[in-house]
């Protein structure tokens, strides 16, 4: 069974964009939470602790930042 992807991003954010062509050029589909359109999504990271953008919750893993390899390994994992 394929992992939940989620990816919080800002608008106008060039590593939240890379993200995306990422996931759809391997076909992984997920959610995307704007930071910058609804407020609450915010809230939601910084209760995870994390106030970056981007940030991609794979699963039950937060990875802030940009860091693709970390984020194919827990999707493959």
């Amino acid at each position: 069974m394929p992992k939940s992807i989620v990816l919080y991003s800002t608008t106008g954010c060039p590593l939240c964009a890379r993200y995306r062509a990422l996931f759809d050029e391997h076909g992984h589909a997920f959610e995307e939470r704007n930071t910058s359109e609804d407020p609450a999504y915010r809230d939601e990271l910084v209760a995870l602790g994390v106030m970056v953008t981007p940030t991609v919750i794979v699963g039950d893993h937060a990875v802030p930042g940009f860091r693709p390899n970390t984020v194919a390994e827990l999707i493959t994992a």
